[in-house]
């Protein structure tokens, strides 16, 4: 049997090329696990109302973006798949969760280096933290707090809602309006039922009455 002439090469330079990929993806690995890491612990220094140290954390954590894209540039498929793109998702969760609490603006892609897709999804998961937050105003009394933050809840809502993709274009997009539905229902509830007791709790206060049956009423 003749050698094919140039197959040889072809399957070295094959190999070169999956192994350099090889080779990104495990020093992906390290700064996707710090990532990670660095973007959580901004968002729990943002519920401790410690604005300063979340944004310490999301400063570092920008420079290892920074560094991923840099690693990645000639491996943009690592970046477009759940291996990296599911924790850029958290960092712009968090970069967004902070932004909203201390300016009442979000952050473009742009700002936070990173893609729509990544951007979006990150969004709806913020959601969740946002609820969070009412649900921590309600237990300590702020009613006001909790309104704001539940019209924030409402607005990305009708926003993103907008949104209709198949899973190959934005994995994950209706599973996550989803659950953005699901908690939006349940805290416009809390809310209305907080603010009925807080309204009922007033009138019988005006009104001289004394009457400890506002207590009872549903949390």
């Amino acid at each position: 049997m003749s050698e094919i002439e140039n197959l040889r090469e072809i399957i070295e330079n094959i190999r070169e090329e999956l192994d350099a990929l090889d080779e990104a993806r495990d020093e992906a690995q390290v700064i996707l696990r710090d990532l990670h890491k660095l973007s959580s612990e901004a968002v729990y220094e943002v519920h401790r109302g410690n604005l300063e140290g979340a944004r310490k954390k999301l400063d570092e954590a920008a420079e290892l973006v920074s560094e991923l894209h840099e690693l990645l540039g000639d491996f943009p498929e690592l970046l477009r798949t759940g291996f990296a793109e599911n924790h850029l998702q958290e960092y712009a969760e968090a970069e967004i969760l902070y932004s909203i609490v201390k300016n009442r603006k979000a952050p473009s892609p742009e700002e936070i280096n990173l893609s729509p897709r990544a951007y979006l999804l990150g969004l709806l998961d913020a959601v969740g933290e946002l609820r969070r937050i009412v649900v921590d105003a309600l237990r300590e009394g702020d009613l006001d707090r909790a309104e704001e933050f539940l019209n924030v809840m409402e607005e990305i809502y009708s926003l993103t809602m907008t949104f209709d993709y198949p899973r190959a274009v934005v994995p994950n997009l209706k599973r996550k309006q989803d659950v953005v539905r699901s908690l939006l229902e349940r805290t416009r509830s809390e809310v209305t039922i907080a603010g009925k007791t807080e309204e009922l709790k007033r009138t019988l206060e005006r009104g001289g009455v004394e009457d400890d049956s506002w207590k009872d009423f549903p949390d």
